[in-house]
C-alpha cells in the first residue's frame, strides 16, 4: 500500500472586526495557534468572530434537487457550460468543483455565486475528461467532488486548459490509476484508492466540529504547501468539507515529499500574501472575484455583499522566513495567462 506522507492542515477564522472586503485585509488577520496532532496530520486552530451565514446553497445540492440546471453551451464548447438557478436562494459552486457527464466533466475556472431566478449564464471551466467528447444527454449532474488541490492550483496559476489535463494525468500517475477517458473523478472511484483513503475520512470526518469557528483550512503535504481555502462562515465551511476533505487526501496520496513546516513558516507565508496586488473583475454570476498576486503567493476570493464567500490560495515560490525557505509543491512558475 503506497505511504502518505505528512498532511498538515491549518483551520482557519476570521479574528472580530469589520465586514472583510478585501482578500490581502482578510489575510493580514489570520493567526496560527498552537497545534494539534495525530500521526501525520497536524491542525492549527484560530478562534475568533466570522461573518453570518447567509443561507447559500451548494451547487451540488442544488444540482440534485433540480433547482440548478447546467447543460452544454451550443451543442458542446470545452470551456464553457451554461447554468441556471431556478430557486430563490443564492447557489455557491467552488473553483475545481466537478460537474460530471453531458460530454465530458467539467471543473469550474472559478468561484461562481448563481443568484435566485437567473436566466442562462455562461460559466467558465476547464475540462477534466480528456479522452471523451460524447454522450447521450447535453445536462450535467453531480458527484460532489472537487478537483485535487494540485489541480486547482495549475488552473488558477496557468489558465491553461493542456496544464489542467496534464495535472489530472499526474493524479492518474501518482495513484495508479488508469482509465480511458482520463476523467479525474476516477481516482475517487478507483477500488485502490478508496482503500487507502478511508482511514482518514473516517479519521477527519467530523474534524470540524472540533474546531467550531474555524472557516477554512491550509492544507500542506510533507513540507510542502498546497492551498489554503477560506469561507465566509463556519457553517458554509463545514457544509464543504466532506468534498474538501476528499480532495486534500488525493494531494496526500499523490506525491511522497519529505520533511515538515512549523507552524512560523505557515503564519509567514499567509503573511507574505497579505501584501498582494489585488485586482478586481466581473463573475458570471453574483459578486466579484478578487485575483492575488504577489512574490510568494496567488490566489482569488469571491466578494458580494461587503463579505468574501471564498478565498483561496497557493504557493507561486519559495517565501523566506525567519526558519529558512517554505518549500512548496514541484510546479513550474508559468505565466498568468489572463
Amino acid at each position: 500500500m503506497r505511504t502518505i506522507n505528512v498532511i498538515v492542515v491549518l483551520f482557519v477564522t476570521v479574528v472580530a472586526g469589520r465586514a472583510q472586503t478585501s482578500a490581502s485585509d482578510l489575510l493580514s488577520r489570520i493567526k496560527v495557534g498552537s497545534p494539534s496532532s495525530y500521526k501525520n496530520l497536524t491542525l492549527f486552530p484560530l478562534v475568533g468572530s466570522a461573518s453570518s451565514y447567509t443561507g447559500i446553497r451548494l451547487l451540488d445540492e442544488a444540482i440534485r434537487s433540480g433547482q440548478v440546471k447546467v447543460q452544454e453551451k451550443d451543442g458542446g464548447q470545452v470551456n464553457t457550460v451554461r447554468m441556471r438557478n431556478t430557486g430563490k436562494t443564492y447557489v455557491f459552486g467552488m473553483a475545481g468543483e466537478i460537474v460530471s457527464g453531458a460530454k465530458q466533466d467539467r471543473m469550474l475556472q472559478d468561484d461562481v455565486l448563481l443568484p435566485s431566478g437567473s436566466n442562462w449564464l455562461d460559466v467558465p471551466v476547464f475540462c477534466t475528461e480528456h479522452g471523451r467528447w460524447t454522450g447521450s444527454s447535453l445536462s450535467f449532474g453531480t458527484k460532489g467532488y472537487v478537483a485535487s488541490g494540485q489541480v486547482r492550483e495549475r488552473a488558477s496559476q496557468t489558465r491553461s486548459q493542456q496544464e489542467v489535463w496534464d495535472a489530472v494525468d499526474a493524479a492518474h500517475a501518482g495513484l495508479g490509476v488508469a482509465t480511458p477517458s482520463r476523467a479525474f473523478a476516477k481516482v475517487y472511484e478507483d477500488k485502490g484508492a478508496q482503500e487507502q483513503a478511508q482511514p482518514y475520512l473516517d479519521k477527519f470526518d467530523g474534524l470540524p466540529a472540533l474546531f467550531p469557528g474555524a472557516i477554512g483550512v491550509a492544507v500542506v503535504v510533507g513540507s510542502r504547501i498546497v492551498c489554503v481555502d477560506a469561507f465566509v462562515s463556519s457553517e458554509l465551511f463545514r457544509k464543504m468539507w466532506p468534498k474538501l476533505l476528499r480532495s486534500y487526501v488525493i494531494d496526500a496520496m499523490q506525491t511522497q515529499p519529505q520533511g515538515k513546516l512549523t507552524a512560523k513558516q505557515v503564519q509567514q507565508f499567509i503573511r507574505s500574501a497579505a501584501g498582494a496586488e489585488v485586482t478586481s473583475q466581473p463573475t458570471a454570476g453574483a459578486g466579484t472575484l478578487q485575483r492575488l498576486s504577489a512574490p510568494s503567493a496567488s490566489g482569488s476570493a469571491l466578494v458580494f455583499k461587503k463579505a468574501i464567500v471564498h478565498l483561496d490560495l497557493f504557493p507561486d515560490a519559495n517565501p523566506e522566513t525567519d526558519d529558512g525557505p517554505v518549500p512548496r509543491l514541484d510546479v513550474r512558475r508559468q505565466q498568468i495567462l489572463r
